[in-house]
């Protein structure tokens, strides 16, 4: 489960919570915190590992893109004057999503 993303400077981290009934754990529930670039590395590790040849491996996730949503807020701040109230509130709905 990984229900949240934090962008520091240009580094992308995630919180991984996992839950576990295998007894070689010390714990049946944990947390640990990742940067996407794990992910990535763990992805192509694994596609290249000849022991998981033919196997199904899912694409690596995408890095968030959390300039999108930024320079949405700024057009909306600086369009606020400018755009219609229907304009105005599709665009809030969009960020708010």
């Amino acid at each position: 489960d990984i229900p949240d993303a934090l962008c520091e400077r240009d580094k992308v981290k995630f919180t991984v919570h996992t839950k576990t009934t295998l007894s070689s754990f010390q714990k049946p529930e944990f947390s640990v915190p990742r940067q996407h670039e794990e992910f990535i590395w763990l992805h192509d590790t694994i596609v290249e590992t000849e022991e998981y040849a033919g196997l199904i491996i899912p694409p690596a996730p995408p890095k968030p893109d959390f300039e999108g949503p930024r320079e949405k807020m700024h057009k909306l701040g600086e369009g606020e004057s400018s755009m219609t109230k229907e304009e105005y509130a599709k665009m809030k709905q969009e960020l708010e999503a």
